[in-house]
């Protein structure tokens, strides 16, 4: 009886252990372009949202602090505004380029997709034991960017974490926290630190009163 007992548990362990390594085997060897894919498809449904956001620069090598505050329109494909209060169209352009990177996970998917190649170099534990997908990127095209590295979260396919180096030795790492607004994972809070060798400075925006799959006019995108 009791090896038969015994026999039963070291029957049992090691298929449990086959199917675990057979479960770990094929998250290791998911593709990258197939993580990339399931990030479009994490918000699919979402036609288009707005929300108000409230951001804080901090210039840090100058001591300067700068409060502002704006409006983010999305609509899909890859239409995305960022209209801050009392602020000259151009120098908006600057601020909107750190948000674009990965707020919008299929904006940021189709973007990545289309401008890098990517690769899977593995899965590590992340902040709360939730595990991600580590991405290392480099661009098709020659051009300011070394490559990206990005952090893709498992479960639901956001963009916790990312850091982009340049050629001239800068990088800007971007750290997100995301909440679910209806059926969708949105961004609340975006930490962007920029380390150039001739300015350092600290963006953090708050994202909140989400309004999601309203018609919104296509002149909103448009550069004045």
């Amino acid at each position: 009886m009791n090896k038969n007992f015994s026999f039963l548990i070291g029957a049992l362990f090691c298929v449990f252990s086959l199917l675990f390594n057979l479960f770990i085997v094929k998250s290791e060897n998911i593709p990258a372009e197939e993580i990339i894919d399931r990030m479009t498809l994490s918000i699919y449904g979402l036609s288009s949202y707005t929300c108000k956001v409230k951001m804080n620069a901090n210039i840090i090598d100058y001591g300067v602090n700068i409060g502002l505050n704006g409006t983010v329109y999305f609509k899909e494909p890859n239409k995305l505004a960022l209209k801050i209060d009392n602020l000259p169209e151009n120098v908006q352009e600057k601020y909107k380029l750190s948000f674009t990177q990965t707020a919008v996970p299929g904006m940021a998917s189709k973007t990545y997709k289309e401008k890098y190649k990517a690769k899977l170099v593995g899965i590590r534990k992340f902040s709360n034991n939730r595990e991600v997908y580590v991405l290392y990127m480099e661009p098709y095209k020659s051009g300011s960017v070394k490559n990206v590295i990005m952090f893709v979260d498992t479960q639901n396919y956001t963009i916790p974490k990312s850091i982009i180096f340049y050629k001239d030795g800068g990088k800007i790492l971007i750290e997100q926290k995301y909440s679910k607004i209806g059926d969708y994972y949105l961004p609340v809070k975006q930490d962007v630190y920029f380390d150039f060798p001739k300015v350092r400075a600290n963006l953090v925006s708050e994202f909140y009163d989400y309004q999601i799959n309203i018609k919104i006019d296509d002149s909103v995108f448009e550069k004045k």
